[in-house]
């Protein structure tokens, strides 16, 4: 797996963990205005640590810096795709970034890796629509 990986999963529990609070407290907002005050600062949290957490470097912008070929950027969207991590809309970004990594410069390592698990991706879909 890629130079970012690690950091990817430990993100991934971070925000897994901050959407786990935002599930738990949003049944009781209503309650009071404690209660709403709760869900409250769980939405506040997730939302502001999200960019951050979701993607080495942040979201915001991640995937023009992967299509300009920025060195740190393409590493981590192949980290990324590496390990795919689960959490919120962590699916919908895999399929982007697999987008925008056929879109990017690649070195001969980075093209065979990207291969790799667009060849993994492609055998899954194939046995999920079967």
């Amino acid at each position: 797996m890629g130079h970012y990986s690690e950091e990817i999963l430990r993100n991934a529990e971070t925000i897994n963990r901050l959407k786990k609070r935002i599930d738990e407290t949003v049944k009781y907002r209503d309650k009071n205005d404690s209660k709403r005050k709760e869900w409250e600062k769980a939405c506040a949290d997730f939302h502001c640590q999200y960019n951050t957490l979701a993607f080495p470097g942040g979201v915001s912008g991640a995937y023009e810096r992967i299509v300009s070929g920025e060195p740190k950027a393409v590493e981590a969207a192949l980290s990324f795709i590496e390990c795919r991590p689960y959490f919120f809309r962590s699916g919908y970004m895999f399929k982007e970034l697999l987008r925008k990594l056929k879109k990017s410069p690649l070195d001969d390592g980075q093209k065979e890796r990207f291969e790799k698990v667009l060849t993994a991706y492609k055998e899954y879909r194939k046995r999920r629509n079967a």
